[in-house]
């Protein structure tokens, strides 16, 4: 029988992008750990996926991990969260409490990219540094193991500081335009913006009406080769962006609050716009594919040949499809409007978002 000695690491995680990349890790962490602190001791992950108490900040987060610790066998906690962090030291990758052995993980700083590769170099790298405070004093000045995190990540430029918040001992943070980048860009993944296409059902049904319109009616087919390339790009962009200002304007996405906070504001903003245009994008190369579809099936090519008074091609038809498609999305913008606010939340933004905003609407601390 073995005599390694066991730690048990437990990882909280929001739902939705952090319970997936919790997940992963309870698969993926003993492997990592054991290559980075050795095969002598034996590793149990285990997982809670609940959604934390919704709070101005996100110190009251890394508190269950802290209750987590005193009231359970674990010997470190994680956090695994979607909350965007910025503090005066920059964009928060993890924030790190050695006396207490736990840690919280931002997600979002992680970027849009190899996000579980990442996440898992991260939390390994912590929880190899947590280890040693199982039976020694924390580490002095920046020495440690996540010390080289960055590298790891894919980010020379994390650095290991002092935090603002000295409810932690050390902060892992991204500093710069590189840093709110990165944030900008894992906002919008946890956002999960493809759920926006199949998330608006009464703005599908809409699109689809406008786009058989564009189909079975052979006018707009006259129209579809006989119109310059230029206006049907043109055409084609107007359309995606009155269904993009329709869903932020229309149903209040677009955040207002005090103005101490302008940065922090305009990354939340700039997410939304950003994760609503990436979810209209797959809206409409879905509407596409299958205006293409029912024209190819629905429009003979004699008829077609006929009605425009020469011999069709593909392009024909996939210029019939692209104007069928902005018509579509025009009637879905309008379909959009008699959608609940509370609908487009929850199409637009994960699960931490929605609560956030629906608990503090002018809220715009991370």
């Amino acid at each position: 029988m073995s005599t390694s000695p066991e730690i048990v690491i437990g990882l909280l995680a929001d739902p939705n992008l952090p319970t997936l990349v919790a997940r992963t890790l309870t698969a993926d962490l003993p492997d990592a750990l054991a290559a980075r602190v050795g095969d002598g001791i034996r590793w149990r992950i285990e997982t809670v996926h609940e959604p934390f108490e919704i709070a101005a900040s996100h110190d009251r987060v890394i508190d269950k991990a802290r209750a987590r610790v005193t009231d359970t066998g674990w010997d470190i906690a994680i956090c695994i969260t979607d909350i965007p962090i910025e503090t005066g030291n920059g964009v928060v990758v993890a924030d790190v409490g050695h006396h207490d052995r736990v840690a919280l993980v931002s997600l979002p700083a992680l970027g849009a990219v190899g996000l579980h590769r990442r996440a898992r170099e991260v939390s390994s790298a912590i929880i190899a540094e947590l280890v040693t405070q199982l039976d020694g004093p924390p580490p002095a000045g920046g020495d440690g193991t996540v010390e080289h995190v960055g590298t790891a990540i894919g980010s020379r430029l994390v650095r290991r500081v002092a935090p603002v918040d000295r409810d932690v001992d050390t902060e892992l943070v991204i500093n710069g335009l590189a840093g709110r980048l990165r944030l900008l860009a894992g906002t919008v993944r946890a956002n999960q913006p493809w759920q926006l296409a199949v998330g608006l059902s009464t703005a599908l049904a809409a699109a689809a009406t406008g786009s058989a319109f564009g189909i079975l009616y052979s006018a707009i087919w006259e129209l579809a080769t006989v119109l310059e390339r230029w206006r049907m790009i043109a055409g084609t962009v107007t359309a995606i962006w009155i269904f993009v200002v329709w869903l932020v304007v229309g149903h209040g996405l677009w955040q207002r609050g005090p103005r101490q906070r302008p940065n922090h504001l305009g990354l939340l903003n700039t997410a939304t716009v950003l994760t609503v245009v990436t979810g209209v994008l797959v809206f409409y190369a879905v509407l596409y594919a299958l205006n293409l579809t029912a024209a190819a099936l629905i429009i003979p090519p004699d008829f077609f040949a006929e009605t425009i008074g020469r011999p069709v091609d593909l392009g024909d038809y996939l210029r019939v499809a692209l104007l069928a498609s902005g018509l579509g999305t025009v009637a879905g913008a309008v379909g959009s409007g008699l959608e609940d606010d509370v609908t487009v939340r929850r199409a637009a933004y994960s699960t931490r978002e929605q609560q956030r905003r629906a608990t503090y609407p002018r809220l715009t601390d991370a």
